[in-house]
């Protein structure tokens, strides 16, 4: 069972609740595609934030470790609101091409550094064995957040013709974030040392060097693929379910006084409200998912195989128009991603050591995002030239044919 449920605790669940209070989330695709955008263009701005991050992520993970990781955390605050400036003035694909950017750079600092930071509190208090079930339920409050967020992000939409408006109002949970982590208590930013700015650089150059000889070690690499190619593809195909929701709720009318992107948000928030209600619900029981195996191992290895394996299925439903299918599959990939992760999260930190976790983390999250930029690239260009439900099934096929590369053998 979880450890009793302290203040920190709940702080830990108002920062994944308040960051993902993303308004923007649920209609970020329709935001491109009201821009003009077609799904090769999304597919390259995709791309461009997850190579961004990739080109930033190692280093600030580093810095989080040498230097202190809420000083990190707040960093990546500070660059989403700055993001969130830009997407909102942004009339041209170079300015969203520079959201995206600085968001990656927030984002950057962020992946990995709050993680590397429960465990070290979880370190700190002897309760690392918690770890899969005291993570999940953390991760179950960033999935409620969602929920929240998709129902706000509905009802702002349907009273505000102008889509860009969600941005602004992202605004505001971001900065009760600020003031969340500001209260975190202060040896939790771990890495902060007296010293001059040349022996902290050292200390991060060891750490670095330190990183290195962790990742020499087999199943280290081998637990990082497993847990990154499934969270990639998750990334990289999960914002077409909002084109999904358009197509099953095309021709219906609920409300004849409100126009056609009125209506949309509606269906669009109830459909996003459900389904991390039920991601919520799967992180919080991850350890439970987990016992159903005899290992860690197994947990992964198949709720990778069968998370893509419904993704293709999901794809020859849309191709067969089986819409009402289709959605139910696609609640299918978020919820096993919620799933997996605590697991997979779980077994890299055995691998490491409480000093460097953010660092093994950001490398992590680094494999990640190259894989979910080369994959959103295929998505968008595969939906451009074919369709959305050719593009899903032949990404899919894609990962099954790397599975040599992320399944665990030991």
């Amino acid at each position: 069972m979880i450890p009793r449920k302290n203040k920190q605790f709940y702080q830990f669940c108002a920062y994944g609740f308040l960051k993902n209070l993303r308004f923007f989330d649920p209609f970020l695709l329709l935001f491109f595609l009201s821009k003009g955008f077609n799904y090769l263009d999304i597919g390259i701005l995709y791309a461009i934030r997850e190579i961004g991050f990739v080109l930033i992520e190692i280093p600030s993970g580093i810095f989080a470790d040498a230097f202190g990781r809420k000083k990190s955390l707040i960093i990546s605050y500070i660059a989403y609101l700055l993001s969130f400036l830009t997407f909102y003035f942004a009339s041209s694909f170079i300015l969203v091409a520079a959201a995206m950017l600085i968001f990656s750079f927030g984002e950057s600092f962020r992946s990995g550094t709050h993680k590397a930071l429960i465990f070290s509190y979880l370190e700190h208090k002897n309760w690392i064995k918690y770890k899969t079930d005291y993570y999940g339920n953390t991760r179950a409050c960033s999935q409620f957040g969602s929920a929240v967020s998709a129902s706000l992000a509905a009802v702002i939409v349907i009273l505000n013709s102008n889509i860009e408006i969600i941005f602004l109002f992202s605004i505001i949970p971001y900065l009760a974030g600020l003031i969340n982590l500001a209260l975190y208590p202060k040896y939790l930013d771990k890495g902060v040392q007296k010293g001059s700015f040349r022996q902290l650089s050292i200390n991060a150059i060891r750490l670095a060097k330190q990183s290195w000889r962790v990742f020499k070690q087999k199943q280290m690499v081998l637990a990082v693929f497993n847990l990154s190619f499934y969270s990639a593809y998750y990334k990289a195909v999960k914002d077409y379910f909002q084109v999904l929701i358009l197509s099953f709720s095309a021709g219906l009318v609920l409300f004849p006084n409100y126009n056609m992107d009125q209506q949309n948000a509606f269906f669009i928030g109830i459909a996003y409200t459900i389904l991390f209600l039920f991601s919520s619900i799967a992180s919080r029981n991850s350890f439970r998912f987990q016992s159903f195996f005899t290992t860690d191992k197994k947990a992964l290895n198949f709720s990778l195989l069968f998370g893509v394996l419904i993704g293709a299925i999901a794809g020859v439903g849309m191709l067969l128009d089986l819409k009402l299918a289709a959605v139910l599959l696609f609640f299918g990939i978020y919820i096993l991603e919620n799933l997996r992760k605590p697991i997979g999260i779980g077994r890299v930190i055995d691998y490491s050591n409480e000093k460097i976790n953010a660092t093994v983390l950001s490398v992590a999250s680094q494999i990640k995002a190259l894989m979910a930029a080369l994959l959103a690239l295929c998505m968008g260009y595969f939906a451009e030239t074919f369709s959305v439900s050719i593009a899903l099934i032949l990404t899919s096929l894609l990962l099954l044919l790397l599975f040599p590369f992320y399944w665990l053998k030991k």
